[in-house]
C-alpha cells in the first residue's frame, strides 16, 4: 500500500470543504437523485413531493415569491428547487462557520474526504448511468408523435423542439447514451477514475447548455450532477494541469488516505457493489420495459387522414384551428387496450377514446377517456378489402339513448400509415 505524506491543507480548501460536505449531502439524498438510483421510483418522487413542496411553497409566500407552475409529472417546480437549494446553501454556510470556530485547528481531512468520495462515486456512477442507459434504449426522448408532426415548428416550445430532433435521431441519442453509461462504469475503477470523470464533466456541460438554451426542466440535476463530477476530479486538479496546459508527465495519485485491508474496508465494499449492481440492473429492467411497451406501441399504430368530413349533411372545409372538422385518426393498442386519437383541425382540441370493435354486428364503439365527457361514438364500419391507403363511411344518428347529440356525421379517410393490410369505412353516432 503506497504511503502517502501527510500535507496541511490550505485555509481555503478547509473552508470549501466544510461547505461543499454538508451541500452535496442534502444534495444526494433528495428525490432528484435518489428518486433515479432504482428505476424511475415515484414512489421516492412522491414522497419527495410530500415532504418539501408545502414548506416550500410557504417560503415561496412569505419572502421569495416566485411564480409557481408545477410541472405535469410533479409539484416540485423549478422555482421551487430554487427555494430549496437557496435553503441549502444558507444551512451548509452556517455548519461551514460552525464547524470552522469548532475544529479549527485539524490540518487536513484526508479520511473523512475518502469516505465521503467513496459514497459520491457510488451515486454519481448510478444516476449517470440511469440517464445513460435511458439513452441507449432510446426512450428518453420518444420519438415525435402524430400530433407533433403536424405542429409548425414555430408553435414548437422549445423543449418540444428538443426532443422531436433528439427522438428523431435515435442512432444520436444511443450514442450519447453509451458514453454516459461507459463512464458511470469508469468512475468504479481506481485506475479509470479520471478518464471516467473527464468524461462526466464534458457530457453535463453540454446537458446543461442544452437544458439552459431549450428550457428544459432538468437543469438542476445535470448541474449538481456536473458539481459531484467536479468535486471528485478535484484532488487531481494540479496534476492535470500540468499534464495538459504545462505538457509535464503526472502520477494522478488523488485522496492522500487510502485505509488497510480488513473488515472496515471489506464490508463498504461489498455493500457497494449490492447497490451499484443492483441500480444498474434495476434501471436496465425498468428501461428495456418502456421500450418494449413503446415499441408495441409503434407496431400496433394506425394513421388516417380525413379528407372529407360532414356533419348535417354540409361537408366542412378544414378551416384552421376549426374544432368541429376531424383532420386525423391516430389508433394504438397500449397495455392490452385498443385507443385512438381524433385530432380536428386545432391540434389543441384532440381527445382520447378507447376503442372497442364488434367485428360480427360491425359496430366500433368510442368512450373517452377525460370523466367530463359523456358522449360515446358509435361506427358501424366495413371493411374495404387489402386496400389500406383508403377509408370511408356515412354516419348516422342512434336516438335510442337518451341525451344522444344528434348530429349527423360523415368521414371519408386516407390511410397514411398501417402495420396491418385492411382498410375500413363506416358511419357513427354519438350519444351521452
Amino acid at each position: 500500500m503506497p504511503v502517502h505524506p501527510v500535507i496541511p491543507w490550505k485555509p481555503w480548501e478547509k473552508i470549501l470543504f466544510r461547505l461543499l460536505f454538508p451541500f452535496l449531502i442534502l444534495q444526494i439524498v433528495t428525490q432528484d437523485f435518489t428518486g433515479n438510483l432504482f428505476g424511475g421510483s415515484r414512489v421516492v418522487w412522491g414522497l419527495g413531493d410530500r415532504i418539501f413542496t408545502r414548506p416550500c411553497l410557504w417560503l415561496n409566500a412569505h419572502i421569495f415569491h416566485f411564480g409557481y407552475s408545477p410541472p405535469v409529472w410533479s409539484t416540485f417546480s423549478a422555482a421551487l428547487h430554487t427555494i430549496r437549494d437557496t435553503v441549502y446553501l444558507v444551512v451548509s454556510i452556517v455548519v461551514c462557520l460552525v464547524w470552522t470556530m469548532l475544529d479549527r485547528g485539524r490540518g487536513n481531512y484526508n479520511r473523512l474526504l475518502y469516505w465521503f468520495s467513496q459514497v459520491l462515486i457510488m451515486v454519481l456512477s448510478c444516476i449517470v448511468f440511469a440517464y445513460g442507459i435511458v439513452k441507449v434504449f432510446p426512450v428518453q426522448m420518444a420519438g415525435p408523435s402524430f400530433s407533433v408532426l403536424q405542429t409548425p415548428v414555430g408553435d414548437l416550445r422549445p423543449f418540444d423542439l428538443l426532443w422531436t430532433t433528439y427522438g428523431y435521431g435515435s442512432p444520436y441519442q444511443t450514442f450519447t447514451g453509451v458514453f454516459e453509461a461507459v463512464s458511470a462504469i469508469l468512475v468504479l475503477f481506481r485506475r479509470t477514475r479520471v478518464v471516467g470523470l473527464l468524461i462526466i464533466v464534458s457530457v453535463m456541460v453540454n446537458v446543461i447548455m442544452l437544458n439552459y438554451t431549450f428550457q428544459i426542466g432538468v437543469l438542476m440535476l445535470s448541474f449538481y450532477v456536473l458539481l459531484v463530477a467536479l468535486f471528485l476530479l478535484a484532488p487531481y486538479a494540479r496534476q492535470l494541469a500540468g499534464l495538459f496546459f504545462l505538457r509535464q508527465g503526472a502520477a494522478l495519485t488523488g485522496v492522500k488516505y487510502v485505509p488497510g485491508p480488513g473488515l472496515k474496508t471489506v464490508l463498504p465494499k461489498a455493500v457497494a457493489i449490492v447497490l451499484i449492481a443492483g441500480s444498474f440492473v434495476a434501471n436496465t429492467l425498468y428501461v428495456r420495459g418502456i421500450y418494449e411497451r413503446r415499441e408495441g406501441v409503434r407496431r400496433s399504430a394506425e394513421y388516417f387522414r380525413i379528407q372529407h368530413f360532414a356533419l348535417n349533411g354540409d361537408t366542412l372545409r378544414p378551416w384552421e384551428n376549426d374544432t368541429l372538422c376531424w383532420r386525423w385518426w391516430y389508433e394504438r393498442t397500449t397495455g392490452g387496450k385498443r385507443y385512438v386519437t381524433v385530432t380536428p383541425m386545432k391540434l389543441a382540441a384532440a381527445k382520447t377514446y378507447t376503442v372497442v370493435r364488434d367485428t360480427i354486428g360491425h359496430i366500433l364503439s368510442l368512450k373517452p377517456l377525460d370523466g367530463a365527457d359523456t358522449v360515446v361514438l358509435h361506427f358501424s364500419f366495413y371493411f374495404l378489402g387489402r386496400r389500406p391507403l383508403a377509408a370511408g363511411g356515412q354516419c348516422y344518428t342512434r336516438r335510442a339513448f337518451a341525451g344522444g347529440c344528434g348530429h349527423r356525421l360523415a368521414l371519408v379517410a386516407n390511410h397514411t400509415y398501417h402495420h396491418r393490410p385492411e382498410g375500413w369505412g363506416g358511419s357513427v353516432s354519438c350519444n351521452s
